[in-house]
């Protein structure tokens, strides 16, 4: 046997020889790649995207979700532009969603807050919610989203929402790579039901990280082999557990899928839980926790250097060959390591089969969430998804970050889905390891080891841009008393935000900058943004509290702190640079517009009075002695979006304001705003900006801007 050093720097190469093949891999991905924001298709959509794979050879790949919707997009546009009628209605499909991440959209969620066995495309929060994401603006090297869910809690007989961040995600793009901050949920892996390493069972993680801003094969020849392939690298922190040790831990995922031949997946993954409460938060520490430096250790000593908690494993999706519409799939994961390689395995296989019209998907899968030392051995109870290091277990806001079964569960499910009726039925036989859906606290069914019976059924109508979906789930599980069965019926309502008449996004810009409109007509509107938004306050500045250790957050903070400077010093300098040009009189309205828009936000801080969040004293206290401190209107926020205003409007570019909407989560994010000082502050901004725009089109050469003790009016002859 090895000793231990040997062992741990064969670990360290075999790493560093990953991570040399990814770089070389990023290095020869093709340059005209875009940033775009990652997405994640529905069930329908997923299925879709599998048959235009299997059956109309698209250069894509299937079982690691998000991908950056461009990659997708990009790999739609290289099929043939005739297509069979059931391959040509799948691409319809599938652009047709694409299209709907542009558009800003509205959900709400009505359902008991029971638990149930979510798969693929499920929503698998208990109880109601409501969803807000607003559209996508992208540049050539930058894309934006901001979204938002409010989720309905009772607990200590106290009814209260938590706020997160769902469907944001800032990108960054650069020689093929997106550097991303985003709030999203995850799919690693090709099953239906379960996904070992990540799921979308728990609520949405917030994270930072790399992935290849492509899909399609390399250009390089040496390297076409590989086929369409994908990449993704991120590190974020779990949440909601009790505090204690290895609470609120960091976790590190990498995964890529590849397509070597046209019939074969394959998809390696490995992933790390680390850091947290009475762990050191070091790169030193994560390098550790990659190559499992003392992982798992059996003794006190080395539990004390012990490295952290890990998943490790490979997965392979097969069609099945001579044209029969068909494929198998299995996924291996390893809760620790033997010789360098994954050991103590969890196991999904299934099998799926689809109609010749390619409007029907079925498929038979089984899992075994618990640790095999052998296939002909017995699971070990009390090994998967577990770590002493972690008593919460893999877990984020108290719920499996993998497999919804739980561990130490067994499942077996039979699925269908019908994309010409968008439904989808599934039954499931199994065993409750411990609990399902959560570790602890959890919600129906409680009894762990038990003999368990569900099924789950949905249906969607389309009523324009409007989407209607019944749900039903049904769970029994035996026990010495008898049967706990849980039945939960919910219903989830989505529309675009500018099919909502009077309170579409469009409709309020207008009715807020239209020069046509009365100005009693534009101070109602800012009233009801400014009033709608202080609904929210406590909740955003809760979530900013509870997560403010999070990565992306406080990537936010220094955002909000530094972006609104950046811009103004931009558009300074392109004045500068450009006078006398209409580039130069743009930049000289933004210019003229910030300063004005600073005044005037500092003038009503000294009106109003509002205390910060950071006092503690709430977001209804007004009146103290630091009067120029105070908190209502945001400068930061006013300033960000007077600035880009003029360059938006005149250049027909909104992802700006979607830029600038980053400083009014920032400034929320830091506890120096509640949410309705930063909404007052970009409603301002948005004024003062879409009037210094207006004159610089209509009239150009003149110029007007406030400054403390005067106004500052210049015109050329």
């Amino acid at each position: 046997m090895k000793p231990k050093n040997a062992r741990t720097m064969s670990l360290r190469w075999a790493c560093a020889r990953a991570c040399s093949v990814a770089a070389s891999l990023w290095a020869v991905s093709p340059m005209a790649s875009s940033a775009s924001v990652p997405w994640m298709p529905s069930l329908a959509s997923r299925h879709a995207i599998e048959l235009l794979v299997d059956d109309g050879g698209l250069a894509l790949t299937t079982t690691q979700w998000p991908l950056p919707r461009e990659a997708v997009q990009r790999a739609l546009d290289t099929l043939p532009e005739e297509l069979p009628p059931a391959l040509d209605s799948a691409r319809a499909l599938v652009r047709a969603e694409l299209r709907a991440q542009e558009s800003s959209r509205v959900g709400l969620t009505l359902r008991q807050r029971k638990d149930a066995l979510p798969g693929y495309g499920d929503d698998a929060m208990p109880g109601s919610s409501l969803q807000l994401r607003g559209g996508e603006y992208e540049d050539a090297h930058l894309a934006l989203q901001a979204g938002g869910r409010l989720d309905a809690v009772a607990d200590s007989n106290r009814p209260h929402a938590t706020a997160r961040l769902d469907d944001s995600a800032v990108v960054a793009e650069a020689f093929g790579i997106q550097a991303q901050a985003w709030a999203h949920r995850s799919w690693w892996g090709p099953g239906w039901q379960s996904a070992l390493p990540l799921s979308n069972n728990p609520p949405a993680l917030d994270g930072i990280g790399l992935q290849r801003a492509e899909a399609l094969p390399s250009e390089a020849p040496w390297l076409s082999w590989v086929g369409p392939w994908n990449t993704d690298f991120f590190v974020a922190r779990t949440e909601g557990e009790a505090p204690g040790p290895g609470s609120n831990a960091l976790l590190s995922g990498w995964r890529m899928t590849a397509r070597p031949m046209p019939l074969l997946e394959v998809g390696l993954t490995r992933m790390v839980q680390f850091g947290g409460t009475g762990h050191p938060e070091t790169l030193g520490s994560f390098a550790r926790a990659v190559v499992g430096s003392h992982a798992n250790a059996q003794t006190v000593a080395a539990q004390s250097r012990d490295s952290g908690n890990g998943l490790a494993g490979v997965d392979l999706r097969l069609r099945c060959p001579f044209g029969v519409r068909c494929a198998g799939y299995a996924q291996v994961m390893g809760e620790d390591d033997r010789k360098h390689l994954p050991f103590k395995y969890l196991e999904t296989v299934g099998v799926e089969a689809w109609s010749s019209d390619g409007s029907m998907r079925f498929w038979l899968e089984a899992s075994e969430v618990g640790c095999r030392d052998t296939w002909r051995k017995r699971t070990t109870p009390g090994c998967a998804y577990n770590n002493y290091a972690y008593p919460d277990g893999f877990t984020a806001s108290n719920r499996w970050l993998g497999a919804s079964v739980g561990a130490d569960g067994k499942l077996l499910t039979f699925g269908w889905i019908d994309s010409d009726w968008d439904s989808s039925v599934r039954i499931d036989y199994g065993h409750v390891g411990s609990h399902v859906g959560t570790f602890g606290t959890p919600f129906e069914p409680v009894v762990p080891g038990r003999p368990m019976w569900a099924l789950s059924a949905r249906r969607s109508w389309h009523l324009g841009s409007t989407t209607l979906t019944p749900e039903f789930d049904w769970t029994r599980v035996e026990w010495s008393g008898g049967f706990q069965v849980s039945s939960r019926l919910g219903l989830e309502m989505s529309t675009q935000l500018d099919d909502l008449g009077v309170g579409s996004p469009s409709r309020l810009a207008t009715a807020l900058a239209a020069p046509a409109n009365p100005t009693t007509d534009r101070l109602l509107t800012a009233a009801a943004l400014i009033g709608a938004s202080a609904l929210f306050d406590r909740a955003a500045n809760s979530y900013a509290y509870e997560h403010h250790r999070e990565p992306s957050l406080k990537v936010m903070r220094q955002l909000g702190a530094t972006l609104p400077y950046a811009e103004f010093g931009l558009a300074a300098t392109t004045w500068l640079t450009r006078r006398g040009s209409p580039d130069g009189e743009v930049a000289l309205a933004s210019v003229e517009a910030g300063v004005s828009s600073v005044v005037l936000a500092e003038g009503l801080k000294v009106a109003v009075d509002r205390s910060r969040p950071y006092e503690g004293r709430g977001a209804a206290d007004f009146g103290h002695e630091r009067r120029s401190d105070s908190s209502f209107p945001s400068v930061h926020t006013a300033l960000a979006w007077s600035v880009v205003t003029p360059f938006a409007q005149r250049y027909d570019a909104p992802w700006l304001y979607g830029l600038a909407a980053l400083v009014n989560v920032g400034r929320v994010a830091d506890h120096q705003h509640w949410l309705s000082d930063t909404a007052a502050g970009a409603i301002l901004g948005y004024v003062v900006g879409s009037w210094f725009g207006q004159r610089a089109n209509d009239a150009p050469g003149t110029s007007l801007m406030l400054v403390p003790h005067a106004v500052v009016l210049a015109t050329a002859f």
